[in-house]
């Protein structure tokens, strides 16, 4: 008996192959409305890959930049003549904010070239969640470079969190960056970089006006 309904099934299946009829109009719409489901399944799983894709690519370029900023901050420290208290820059930031712990001054001997002397270094993270930098010849605000944008994604003025501290031996930096590509929708992803760096000639008593006047807004 039940190789009897089978053999007709294969029958009437093979018939339907091989006959002119065709599909009704309701097997259409089903195949149709089936069709249309599975792409939008397969739509949203590849927008959903891309996505993580795009947002993991975008959060290890910004980590690698701020890596690469505590790298020159550690040359520019390690080679420090004199190191401006970050406290103390309350009145200084030129974007009319607050810079206190989020500006650091360093009258460094790190240089481009070995005939170079001595130079002021700047960092800032400004209101706009870009770590920048700039520099000029000691005593000589007037010669300053342009800001250069170092890192974006520095979200320590969202989180009221200083990236700059002076130790109470006025040669140790303590560095704490804490980046995030999309803070507002994704606060957990916030990475932190973290350094406590020592400059190694500040005890010889550099007059404390080297880098004391700050360069024009640019």
């Amino acid at each position: 008996m039940m190789t009897l309904i089978r053999r007709r099934a294969i029958d009437r299946i093979r018939d339907r192959l091989t006959g002119e009829a065709g599909l009704t109009l309701a097997e259409l719409v089903v195949a149709i409305s089936m069709l249309g489901v599975v792409m939008l399944i397969v739509t949203s799983t590849l927008a959903s890959v891309q996505n993580v894709v795009v947002r993991e690519n975008a959060r290890s370029e910004l980590n690698n930049n701020a890596r690469l900023a505590l790298q020159t901050i550690d040359r520019n420290v390690r080679s420090g003549n004199l190191l401006y208290d970050p406290a103390a820059e309350l009145g200084n930031d030129p974007y009319d904010a607050l810079a206190t712990g989020y500006m650091l001054r360093v009258y460094t001997q790190a240089k481009h070239q070995p005939v170079d002397d001595p130079r002021c270094a700047l960092w800032l993270i400004d209101d706009q969640q870009q770590l920048k930098y700039r520099w000029w010849p000691a005593l000589d605000p007037d010669s300053a470079t342009d800001w250069r944008v170092v890192a974006d994604g520095v979200v320590n003025r969202d989180l009221g969190a200083p990236a700059f501290t002076l130790g109470g031996d006025g040669r140790t930096i303590a560095v704490a960056f804490l980046v995030n590509a999309n803070l507002s929708n994704d606060p957990d992803a916030t990475q932190a970089f973290e350094a406590s760096l020592t400059g190694r000639n500040t005890s010889f008593g550099y007059p404390v006006n080297v880098c004391e006047d700050l360069p024009a807004v640019l």
